[in-house]
């Protein structure tokens, strides 16, 4: 059994959204530094460029990869035999089910190596539904698999709607961390309830392109007047949407702000601080830290309905799910928000730290050692 001088079973990991989302940086400098595991990057070519922190990324996909499944699988083989990642760990952990899976679960077999499973969104709400063939394919892959990490509740109970045989015992939560700025940086100050409130702050956070769905809070300022609402928006503008043309539209006394795209944590700490809900209401995620850095802000959020992190928390522990496409039911969340802020505030920042990634990965080396 191949370990590690501190005592953990070593793993070649295969991630090939790596390039993708800061989150598999943490979760890699995170896991070098407490053992000597291997990992394997192959991304698409067009990620050229990005930043990767001085870490090997085979630049090995291209658009025949993205419509003939199987070679990916061919590319993940080919990668791992020329580079010699063949021995000196004990289980191979796959970042997805599918894009990295297949190629993980063929590796596995012929390596004789344990194998280690993550599912992510796009596993199964892409891939899944697409085909027969992908249902078989991934029974195959987590009957194989000596345990299975779920990013969110919401993904395992979709998981288990196509696999309701699955055992249990090998399904696992394995969160998205959050950066430690967050928790290090908590509100010196208590939040004033919102009831008294005439002008109501509400903040979106995210890329604005039709998933994330900033169009259901836009309809909400059109649609509501009760209260001011001013909507706060950051994110790169990739849709190019025009706010100012949007404002000058409205009817109301409501507005929107556009904050644009921001690379400094100080500052999206402080658009967090002045604003008084968090909502994001996209149509697709895996899980969204954003949610966690508003809460570690003292912020109460509205979040997707069986989507990202709902089913982390009980309803209206430090927010609410809704439909992303009922402004209803959004104005109906924002109400019971508003005439519970303070309650929400308070647990919000206790809820964050349950994603500290040193809790994360000390979760995951457990259930690995058990392997």
């Amino acid at each position: 059994m191949s370990k590690d001088s501190r005592g953990s079973l070593r793993a070649l990991h295969i991630n090939s959204y790596f390039l993708s989302n800061n989150i598999h940086y943490n979760f890699y400098k995170r896991i070098k530094a407490i053992k000597d595991d291997q990992f394997l990057i192959p991304v698409y070519k067009h990620f050229k460029g990005a930043e990767t922190h001085g870490i090997a990324i085979d630049y090995v996909f291209d658009q025949l990869d993205s419509k003939i499944f199987f070679t990916k699988a061919i590319k993940i083989i080919y990668l791992a035999f020329k580079k010699k990642l063949l021995k000196d760990y004990e289980y191979i952990h796959a970042h997805t089910l599918f894009s990295d899976g297949f190629g993980a679960y063929l590796l596995s077999i012929l390596l004789k190596k344990k194998l280690v499973i993550s599912v992510r969104d796009t596993d199964v709400r892409l891939f899944l539904p697409k085909s027969k063939l992908f249902v078989w394919i991934g029974r195959k892959i987590l009957k194989r698999a000596g345990a299975v990490f779920c990013i969110s509740p919401s993904i395992k109970n979709t998981l288990t709607t196509f696999y309701p045989n699955i055992s249990g015992n090998k399904l696992f939560m394995l969160p998205n961390g959050l950066d430690g700025y967050w928790l290090d940086h908590p509100p010196n100050i208590a939040r004033a309830p919102l009831k008294s409130k005439e002008v109501i702050n509400l903040l979106f956070v995210g890329q604005i392109i039709p998933r994330k769905n900033l169009a259901i809070l836009l309809s909400f300022i059109t649609s509501y007047n009760d209260k001011q609402y001013v909507l706060q928006v950051v994110g790169k503008n990739t849709d190019s949407f025009n706010f100012e043309a949007f404002n000058k539209g409205l009817q109301n006394n409501n507005k929107v702000v556009y904050l644009g795209e921001l690379s400094s944590k100080e500052e999206l700490r402080q658009i967090y601080l002045n604003n008084d809900i968090f909502v994001l209401l996209s149509h697709a995620e895996t899980f969204g830290v954003v949610y966690i850095e508003a809460l570690s802000q003292g912020l109460p959020i509205i979040y997707t309905k069986n989507q990202g992190i709902d089913g982390f928390f009980p309803s209206g522990e430090v927010g609410y799910s809704c439909s992303e496409d009922d402004v209803h039911e959004l104005k109906e969340r924002l109400d019971l928000v508003i005439a519970r802020s303070s309650q929400l505030s308070e647990r919000s920042q206790a809820a964050a730290k349950l994603f500290a990634w040193e809790d994360i990965i000390k979760n995951y080396l457990e259930v690995i050692d058990r392997l």
